[in-house]
């Protein structure tokens, strides 16, 4: 029984989320968590640049085999939770697909929203605890943390790395919080 699917969102779905996805699939694979990634304005059946599949390698050791995906209302609909890169995005999300507005966050948004979770808390569903962190979102309204991760694409190898960096980072806590509240109550242990 699948305990839910998440879907990672950015502009052209060959960057930042074809590297969210990676991470959250191989972090979230014995919860049973399907995982997938589309683009805002994809860059349709276009494989993921070298930096991507390059990190991807080096962190996970895997190959990313992966082409863009464009959004749509269908699939974001579909999605139990749903991680976007900026505001922005979150916003085209929830505009697409209004459904979906209890259930988007941005990465940098969720991973500090789950931190407020109550410790003992346990869901049965990716989307039952998507549903309670939409509840908890105005308690980081306050905060001026940036909420987005920046697009590398075309730019410097160092821009890739740090935003790569960041959504591994923060995937990791995200899954972690995953392990904690919807598995068993134990978070896993990586053998990287």
């Amino acid at each position: 029984m699948s305990a839910g699917s998440v879907l990672v969102i950015c502009t052209g779905n060959i960057c930042r989320s074809a590297v969210g996805e990676a991470i959250l699939a191989e972090r979230l694979a014995d919860l049973g968590v399907g995982v997938s990634s589309a683009g805002t304005q994809a860059a349709v059946d276009r494989p993921a640049p070298s930096e991507s599949v390059e990190f991807v390698r080096r962190v996970l050791g895997t190959e990313l085999e992966h082409v863009g995906r464009q959004l749509d209302k269908a699939t974001a609909e579909a999605a139990d939770l749903l991680i976007t890169m900026t505001t922005e995005q979150r916003s085209y999300v929830a505009k697409l697909a209004p459904r979906t507005v209890r259930r988007v966050f941005t990465l940098v948004e969720l991973a500090s929203v789950l931190e407020l979770l109550e410790e003992d808390a346990r869901f049965g569903s990716v989307k039952e605890l998507a549903l309670a962190a939409s509840r908890l979102r105005t308690q980081r309204v306050s905060e001026e943390r940036d909420l987005d991760i920046p697009d590398p694409y075309g730019g410097p190898a160092k821009g890739y790395e740090t935003a790569f960096t960041q959504v591994v980072e923060l995937s990791e806590q995200i899954s972690e919080a995953l392990h904690r509240h919807v598995g068993a109550g134990q978070p896993p242990e990586h053998t990287d």
